[in-house]
C-alpha cells in the first residue's frame, strides 16, 4: 500500500473480546519511514480527520473513547473534547481535529492497516460487514459537516431574550446532579409537543453568557442521563430528533474546570398521520407556549390540546380540497376551449 494514499478500507473478524495488545506499533521500515515523508522545517497544520463506517451499536461516549484510544495507538494523541461523534440509528462517523504535519497525516492509512494486522486495534470499532474509513476531510464536507457545537462563546455577551423556541437555565451550584435531568424531561417533551426549540444551560434569564464548570467526564454522563431519559418517551424518539452539544466560554478569568454553555436542541417532529402528543418517561405531558412551560398536563387539557391539533389538521385539508377544487375548474375550462378531441388513445 502506497503511504501517501488518503483513505484506506480493512476487513476485521476477530473475536470482540480479544486483546488489544500492549505493545507499541512496530518501527515502519527504513525505505517507508516516516523521516522520509516528514518535512522538519514545516509547522504542523490544523486538520480535520473524518473516520468513516463506526459502529452504531456503540454510545457516543464509547466511540469517542475507543477513537482517542486507537489515535493513541496511531502515534496520534488527541484531546476528547477534539472528537465528535455523530451518530445515526443504522451509521455513525466521527470529526476529529488534528494537529499534524501534512506527512505524517498522509502516512496514517497505512499505519493503521499494519495496526489492524497486528491487532493493536479493537475490530469492533467498525461497522458490522464494513471496513473502517480514515482520510483528511476534504471539498464541502470540511464547511458544512464541521463539528457540531464547536463554536464559542465569551462570558458576558448577550443572546437575547427566552422565546417560544428558547430556554435559558443558569445552572449553577449542584444543577448538573440534581436539576438537570428534570428540565430534560420538561422541556423536551414541551418542545416535542410544540414547534422544537433549544434549551441553554449556562445562561442567565436575561440572556448573558455565564457558562458552567463542565468537565469531560461531565459531558459523558450528560449524555448518557438525556439517552436514557428520552428512550422512556412515548411515542419513540429517535437520535436524530435531539442534538445534545457543548460549547466552549471563553473568560477573562482562569477556572480548573472549563466553562461550557450546555445547548440540547430539540427537532421539529417530522410530518405525522395523525396529531401525536408525546409523554416522558413518567408518564407526565408538557406543553410550551408563549415562553413558558405548562404541565403536567390534566386530562381536560390534554384534551383541549388534540381537538386544537385535530383543527390545525383539520384547516390544512381544507386548503388542499379548495387547491384541488380549483385545479379541477382550471381543467374543464382548458377542456371546454379545445372542445372535442378525437385520438386513437381516447378511443381505446
Amino acid at each position: 500500500m502506497t503511504p501517501m494514499k488518503r483513505s484506506v478500507q480493512t476487513q476485521v473478524s476477530e473475536p470482540f473480546m480479544e486483546s488489544w495488545g500492549e505493545e507499541s506499533l512496530p518501527e515502519l521500515p527504513a525505505e517507508q519511514s516516516l523521516t522520509e515523508y516528514s518535512d522538519l522545517e514545516e509547522a504542523p497544520s490544523a486538520h480535520t480527520l473524518y473516520v468513516g463506517h463506526l459502529n452504531p451499536q456503540f454510545s457516543v461516549p464509547v466511540l469517542a473513547c475507543l477513537l482517542r484510544d486507537t489515535l493513541e495507538r496511531l502515534e496520534m494523541p488527541v484531546a476528547r473534547e477534539h472528537i465528535e461523534v455523530v451518530r445515526r440509528p443504522r451509521k455513525a462517523y466521527a470529526l476529529v481535529q488534528v494537529t499534524v504535519h501534512r506527512d505524517t497525516l498522509a502516512s496514517l492509512p497505512w499505519r493503521l492497516q499494519t495496526a489492524l494486522e497486528e491487532h493493536l486495534i479493537l475490530k469492533e470499532l467498525a461497522a458490522r460487514g464494513k471496513d473502517l474509513l480514515l482520510s483528511e476531510a476534504q471539498g464541502p464536507f470540511s464547511h458544512r459537516e464541521q463539528i457540531v457545537g464547536k463554536d464559542q462563546l465569551f462570558q458576558g455577551a448577550f443572546l437575547g431574550s427566552e422565546t417560544r423556541n428558547m430556554e435559558f437555565k443558569r445552572g449553577s451550584g449542584e444543577y448538573l446532579s440534581l436539576a438537570f435531568k428534570h428540565h430534560v424531561r420538561r422541556y423536551v417533551c414541551a418542545f416535542l409537543n410544540s414547534e422544537g426549540g433549544s434549551l441553554l444551560v449556562g445562561v442567565e434569564d436575561s440572556g448573558l453568557v455565564q457558562g458552567i464548570r463542565c468537565s469531560h467526564r461531565d459531558e459523558d454522563r450528560a449524555r448518557l442521563l438525556v439517552d436514557s431519559i428520552l428512550q422512556g418517551f412515548k411515542p419513540q424518539i429517535f437520535p436524530d430528533a435531539y442534538t445534545l452539544t457543548f460549547i466552549p466560554v471563553i473568560s477573562t478569568s482562569e477556572t480548573s474546570v472549563p466553562l461550557k454553555v450546555i445547548r440540547l436542541t430539540v427537532h421539529t417532529p417530522k410530518a405525522q398521520s395523525q396529531p401525536q402528543l408525546y409523554q416522558t418517561d413518567q408518564g407526565e405531558v408538557f406543553l410550551r407556549r408563549d415562553g413558558s412551560i405548562q404541565g403536567p398536563l390534566s386530562a381536560s387539557a390534554i384534551q383541549e390540546w388534540c381537538r386544537q391539533r385535530w383543527l390545525v389538521e383539520l384547516g390544512k385539508l381544507e386548503e388542499k380540497m379548495k387547491a384541488l377544487m380549483m385545479e379541477k375548474e382550471q381543467l374543464q375550462q382548458q377542456l371546454q376551449q379545445h372542445g372535442p378531441v378525437s385520438c386513437t388513445c381516447c378511443v381505446l
